[in-house]
């Protein structure tokens, strides 16, 4: 069901139906519905494939500090390029640190997948690691989908482009809120 959805999502991201979905999955809607309760219910299941998959990269490498960061900023863009209008579609109306204390599971998902590579950065501007939530806010605010898709797509940054500036862009904000 989420492959079809995958496809389905991908294509028509925000006016896919319970029915199309179930349509690509030779399933009835009637079953569809036993494994999701709505369509909102599969998007949120489907970013958080997204970001296990974002997750499983980092655990994976070998890579620490900047290095790690921006081998996750790398995976990130692609993935927007991917998924990018999916998950926008999923863009909560909260902020990411109150969601995050409010013990939203997309927000504890997130830190799985970015923390380690944040606290690589804090070490290597030596900051202290007192900030890290300063660094998942500014984080999250920069790497936003919606961003990363207007500089690929709009812009027409290179991959490689919008990672490079966006993390430059997010070691001197770190400095920069370090600093007052």
């Amino acid at each position: 069901m989420l492959d079809a959805a995958t496809h389905v999502l991908r294509a028509e991201p925000a006016t896919a139906t319970m029915q199309s979905i179930a349509r690509k999955a030779a399933l009835s809607q009637a079953t569809a519905y036993r494994h999701f309760p709505s369509v909102e219910a599969l998007v949120v299941a489907y970013h958080e494939d997204v970001m296990a998959s974002l997750v499983d990269h980092g655990e994976r490498s070998r890579k620490t500090g900047k290095e790690l960061f921006e081998h996750q900023a790398a995976r990130w863009v692609k993935l927007q390029n991917a998924h990018g209008p999916v998950m926008v579609r999923y863009s909560s109306q909260r902020g990411f640190l109150h969601r995050l204390h409010g013990g939203e599971a997309m927000a504890a998902l997130s830190c799985s997948a970015w923390d380690q590579a944040l606290r690589g950065v804090l070490i290597d501007l030596e900051l202290p690691d007192t900030l890290l939530n300063v660094a998942r806010f500014l984080h999250n605010a920069l790497f936003d989908p919606r961003e990363i898709l207007d500089l690929t797509k709009t812009a027409g940054l290179p991959d490689e482009q919008v990672v490079r500036r966006l993390s430059d862009a997010f070691y001197g904000a770190l400095q920069g809120w370090a600093a007052h």
